[in-house]
């Protein structure tokens, strides 16, 4: 609705406004890079945008960050109606916003050389709870690094709660960046993203 979307571009201009770190790369395995780069008005400084990797495939690929980004993806054959790249260790990456997978890597490489490894940080939605996952991600050696999940737990670092139920008729992946109300607040508003990034370096 019109109304919500301009709610939702006034939220936009105070966060620009507020943002301090311009130069950041967020890893995502997900949307959700992309759509947050668009929302302050950013380039993508990372190649994570437009596409979709699981929690194992993700984890996986974080583990072994520099060989993965270092390793040349190759074209996966499936049956989807959208590109699949296959990267280092066997890593899939669904490339579900692009026509071929020569589009989909011609954006990969261009966006790889963006990477600021001295202002980066990783995300991760932990939908549906998995804790051997929150270990995982816990044992990353990233200096920031930020786990989403729709259940709180004591005792764990780089943990932010969000209240985003599961959609109707949905998958549950935890679309963090879906308006919640008509005031055009996102899920992802309840937490300081803005901030996050300014006190990255």
């Amino acid at each position: 609705m019109i109304f919500i979307k301009k709610y939702q571009e006034k939220i936009n201009k105070k966060n620009k406004l507020r943002l301090t770190n311009n130069d950041f790369s967020l890893i995502t395995s997900n949307c959700t890079g992309g759509i947050v780069y668009h929302w302050l008005g950013l380039r993508f400084n990372s190649p994570f945008i437009n596409l979709f990797m699981s929690n194992e495939d993700y984890l996986n690929a974080l583990e072994n960050f520099e060989k993965f980004i270092s390793t040349p993806l190759v074209e996966f054959e499936s049956d989807n109606n959208y590109p699949i790249g296959i990267g280092y260790n066997g890593v899939m990456i669904h490339f579900m916003h692009y026509a071929s997978f020569d589009e989909a890597n011609d954006k990969w490489e261009k966006r790889k050389k963006r990477i600021n490894y001295d202002n980066l940080c990783v995300w991760l939605t932990n939908w549906n709870g998995e804790y051997k996952i929150i270990e995982r991600f816990q044992n990353l050696p990233f200096k920031n690094k930020i786990c989403f999940v729709n259940k709180k737990y004591n005792n764990c670092s780089n943990i932010v709660y969000l209240n985003c139920n599961k959609k109707k008729g949905g998958d549950g992946i935890g679309q963090i960046y879906r308006t919640k109300n008509i005031f055009g607040k996102r899920y992802l508003d309840d937490w300081d993203y803005v901030k996050f990034f300014n006190h990255m370096k």
